[in-house]
């Protein structure tokens, strides 16, 4: 996919949805406010001459390097200067980044619509919306479209559930659409991946979260009418085993007519691991034929995938082809062969229990490539999370320790690296030094890339949790530009937000035992985070509906600020207590204190901030639990949560 949602083992996916929500969430506790579809070159990013400087699909090019060579007045010594122009509030997640071409930005949110936004006034165009497929993982479009002349028309391409569509860019109407395993029903294949167009040839992976009897791979389409070029099987014609997903996005090579992609990771190892699993891959462009696989691992049960985007860059005179592993290792090899040329760990895995399946960290999102670094991000698992590493020879050249786990793309120009992440943070950091120059707090965990068009930047938005029917409310596409130099800012002060008294409250009308921990005491779980050593943290909690009390009891947690992310702010401040605190939704989680954890590891509480429902109930390592942690801080001080749906519903003396 285009970076986001893609947190552990196919199989597991309302397990790690939780655990991603969860972090997300916590990061903004206590700050939230209140159409129809029916109707390459040798230099892999050079820009066509005559042609608008654009940026036509996630990456920029086909090469994928998500770094823009054309002018713009964007640099080290400017970006500071950038400020909101408009924010478009679309139905559902954004978390597939925009194509921006001609004054129009282009993109899809979770719900399954297409928007086309003018770029000066932020006002949609047109919407289109796509057939709703279940079942899906997180949302119906996730990844990014790609605008190109096909057959003479200017075309949107994007995959939506388990679809491509081609709708014509000028007013949204379908031109043609192709549909996976169109005689299935209830199946789990998924269009996850950002399309990519080179020539007339539309190209995307697909997969199926590790199902076994359902085939993924990659699809290539004639752009014209949407016809099978080919396809590729990982299972080489064998009984399908979900062994080869396809849920990151596919490179072009135009220049030697090679495809790259990375595949995803085997439940059922070693029994079905296959050459094509947990790899990087090549095909021929004109058929589709493999023409070489790189792996680096052995059969294993660890979800190990290879997601994001291949970076195609040049070492000398040597092309390669880099892509990122779960496992926070970048790889590099050549271009031609698939030898491997060189591999940096940028950090350790998510793995909290080994052969379970299930991991959360390493690179998901796609890596940027420009002036001799690869520049990107890492999701949840052992920080730090934003990593500089050497194009040469993969030398570590910076890493940076206050930005956040993330599942977003990069996007470059003129030096100066974009960067969002799950502390609804948006960031352009010096890319030579991974200085921060400037930041801006987002409605949402930022999820997808960038666009950078001119002097313009165009980010995504939101979060809600895979599965839920709530869509969220808070998402969708900033665009942020310029202002003159010597302008003076607009600023706005945000108050300290406190927890006050709390109001009285007799009952829950949810039913003991109707879900987890109400009734009865449930385990806490501690896989959000590393535990940090030496620690090894117990606890419960247990909401009692009638009369109404939350209860939680700890034991082995240590000092609260040994949870404290190292060089994070939040470690600057410290923390002095574990404290428990409640909020009322993911999309808008304001909340407040419950309680704190006393010498022996326990609290209770019988008041709720306020008479309204709540979805989720988080421990924290606080400074001072009367003023909520700032936004950017709730992830660094992180230490469990657990999520209730129906959500919480008191009911007032």
């Amino acid at each position: 996919m285009s970076g986001f949602w893609a947190r552990g083992a196919r199989t597991t996916s309302a397990v790690i949805a939780t655990t991603i929500t969860a972090l997300v969430s916590t990061a903004l506790l206590g700050c939230g406010a209140d159409a129809v579809g029916s109707r390459s070159t040798s230099n892999p990013t050079a820009v066509e001459v005559g042609k608008p400087c654009d940026w036509p699909m996630t990456g920029f090019a086909s090469s994928r390097t998500f770094a823009t060579p054309c002018a713009s007045d964007i640099t080290v010594d400017s970006v500071d200067r950038l400020e909101q122009a408009w924010f478009f509030n679309a139905d559902d997640v954004v978390s597939g980044s925009p194509a921006v071409v001609d004054g129009t930005a282009y993109f899809g949110d979770w719900s399954g619509k297409m928007y086309a936004v003018d770029t000066t006034t932020g006002k949609a165009k047109w919407t289109y919306q796509t057939e709703v497929h279940t079942p899906i993982y997180a949302g119906q479009i996730t990844g990014g479209p790609a605008v190109a002349e096909l057959g003479g028309e200017r075309t949107v391409v994007v995959g939506g559930g388990k679809t491509l569509y081609a709708l014509k860019a000028s007013d949204g109407s379908l031109r043609w659409k192709h549909t996976l395993n169109p005689s299935g029903t209830g199946d789990p294949t998924e269009i996850e991946s950002s399309v990519v167009v080179t020539g007339n040839t539309v190209i995307a992976g697909w997969d199926v979260h590790n199902t076994p009897g359902f085939r993924a791979g990659v699809i290539a389409l004639d752009g014209n009418q949407g016809n099978t070029l080919w396809t590729f099987d990982g299972d080489e014609g064998r009984p399908p085993t979900g062994c080869s997903d396809v849920w990151g996005s596919p490179s072009v090579d135009e220049q030697r007519q090679l495809v790259f992609f990375g595949t995803g990771n085997c439940t059922t190892s070693p029994k079905d691991w296959g050459r094509y699993t947990e790899a990087i891959v090549a095909l021929r462009l004109d058929d589709g034929a493999p023409a070489w696989t790189y792996q680096p691992h052995p059969p294993n049960n660890d979800d190990l995938d290879f997601a994001g985007f291949p970076n195609l860059f040049r070492i000398g005179d040597r092309d390669v082809v880099g892509l990122g592993n779960k496992d926070g290792t970048y790889y590099t090899v050549d271009r031609v062969s698939g030898e491997l040329v060189w591999k940096t760990k940028a950090t350790d895995p998510g793995v909290t229990d080994p052969g379970s399946n299930f991991s959360t960290g390493g690179f998901i999102g796609g890596t940027g490539v420009s002036d001799g670094v690869i520049a990107g991000g890492t999701a949840v698992g052992p920080p730090p999370f934003l990593h500089g590493l050497d194009t040469s020879t993969g030398k570590v050249l910076w890493q940076q320790t206050k930005a956040e786990a993330t599942y977003a793309s990069s996007a470059i120009v003129n030096g100066v690296l974009f960067s969002g992440g799950n502390d609804f943070t948006f960031r352009a950091l010096n890319l030579r030094t991974g200085d921060i120059l400037w930041s801006s707090q987002m409605s949402g965990a930022v999820a997808g890339g960038a666009a950078i068009v001119g002097d313009a930047v165009y980010a995504v938005a939101g979060i809600r949790e895979p599965g839920s029917n709530e869509p969220s409310r808070s998402s969708g596409v900033t665009k942020f530009v310029l202002r003159p130099a010597g302008q003076a800012a607009s600023t706005t002060t945000m108050p300290a937000v406190t927890t006050g008294t709390g109001v009285s409250v007799t009952k829950l009308t949810n039913a003991a035992g109707s879900q987890r921990c109400i009734g009865a005491a449930c385990p806490l779980p501690f896989n959000l985070k590393p535990v940090p050593d030496g620690l090894d943290p117990k606890g419960t909690l247990e909401v009692q509906p009638d009369p109404y009390r939350i209860t939680v009891t700890a034991s082995g947690l240590g000092r609260p600020e040994q949870w404290l992310n190292p060089g994070t702010d939040a470690a600057a401040e410290g923390a002095k207590v574990f404290a428990l605190y409640i909020s009322e939704s993911d999309d808008n989680p304001v909340g407040g204190l419950l309680c704190v954890l006393d010498d022996a590891g326990t609290c209770s509480a019988t008041t709720l901030p306020r008479s309204t429902t709540y979805n989720r109930i988080t421990l924290l390592a606080a400074n001072d639990p009367s003023n909520l942690p700032p936004i950017a801080q709730g992830l660094a001080r992180i230490i469990t949560t657990i999520s209730f749906d129906p959500r919480l519903d008191p009911t007032p003396p």
